[in-house]
């Protein structure tokens, strides 16, 4: 069972993102034309993304089935590929394996992270999410200086207003909390 769960574990998280963007696309399709323009935008690319990396988690199953050579030993070739040349995977003195529960570990922290800013989103808006997701990420997971994470949380979040909010004129999502309070405070 353990094999089978590690075999396919990249095609489930790849699933469920496919079905995240699925879902967007589908709501935002009964959407006037002009608010449907940033999910389509935003949703289509990743789901053709999904659908390819689905396809090439089949072909790496394949040829796993056939490939006796250790996980040490295909990530070093797929390194080098990439680079372009072989190189030196062995560890430095005293640096011990990453635990398939260290693995399991990181791998929740990440998911907690995408899934408190989507969270964050849909509660907060685009626009109060993105700083508060960016310092948490660049403080606690980058381990940035606290200089170096609120001018970067800072100016990202004003890049992205700049150009989504004033130079493409996009309307994002401003949170259903953040709404329900402005309108109760223009009563």
């Amino acid at each position: 069972m353990k094999s089978l769960l590690g075999k396919y574990s990249n095609s489930s998280m790849t699933l469920v993102m496919l079905g995240i963007f699925v879902v967007m696309v589908a709501v935002a399709s009964r959407y006037p034309a002009e608010a449907r323009f940033m999910p389509f935008v935003v949703g289509i690319p990743p789901i053709l993304l999904c659908l390819l990396q689905l396809v090439l988690d089949a072909r790496a199953r394949r040829r796993e089935a056939v490939d006796t050579r250790s996980e040490s030993e295909k990530t070093q070739e797929a390194v080098a590929r990439m680079v372009g040349h072989p190189i030196d995977t062995v560890a430095p003195a005293g640096a011990a394996p990453i635990s398939p529960e260290e693995t399991r570990r990181r791998e929740l922290i990440l998911w907690g992270y995408f899934l408190g800013f989507i969270g964050g989103i849909l509660l907060f808006g685009f626009w109060a999410a993105i700083p508060v997701f960016l310092v948490a990420f660049l403080r606690f997971q980058a381990k940035a200086s606290w200089l170096t994470t609120l001018l970067l949380g800072i100016g990202a979040s004003v890049a992205l207003f700049l150009v989504f909010e004033r130079g493409l004129k996009v309307q994002v999502h401003r949170g259903f909390v953040t709404t329900f309070v402005l309108d109760h405070l223009n009563k």
